[in-house]
């Protein structure tokens, strides 16, 4: 039997990201969705709200409501790619000066990758 990924190429949304000179893994899946409602703590479609509603503003400043839409969506592509850590870890272990750059590999992935709310609950509620 085939395997799939000598088929079809298995990594097209995934990447990585620098972080202290290590390249770390990062992707975005469905999977990704329930690591950015741990991280955000709150459900999926309000973090996509406030994180379209940061996106449409001239400049994006780094307070608190901006850095937890950050960390989360960064903690969430860094877990589906398959690195075990902490919140707080990955926080940790991100120099301030390196957020930028982090995010910006991160967000062109989601912004790739992403679907809305509403694709989600079409799946959920398709019959079988």
């Amino acid at each position: 039997m085939a395997k799939l990924n000598t088929l079809i190429n298995t990594k097209i949304n995934q990447d990585t990201v620098s972080i202290q000179g290590v390249d770390i893994p990062v992707i975005f899946t469905m999977e990704s969705m329930e690591y950015i409602q741990e991280a955000y703590g709150e459900d999926y479609a309000l973090f996509e709200a406030k994180l379209n509603a940061m996106m449409t503003r001239d400049v994006v400043h780094a307070t608190g409501d901006n850095l937890k839409i950050i960390r989360s969506l960064i903690y969430a592509m860094v877990r589906s790619g398959g690195t075990e850590c902490t919140l707080q870890e990955l926080t940790n272990a991100i120099p301030f000066k390196d957020i930028s750059g982090v995010y910006d590999t991160v967000f062109k992935i989601f912004q790739s990758q992403n679907f809305q709310e509403e694709d989600l609950n079409k799946i959920v509620n398709t019959k079988k």
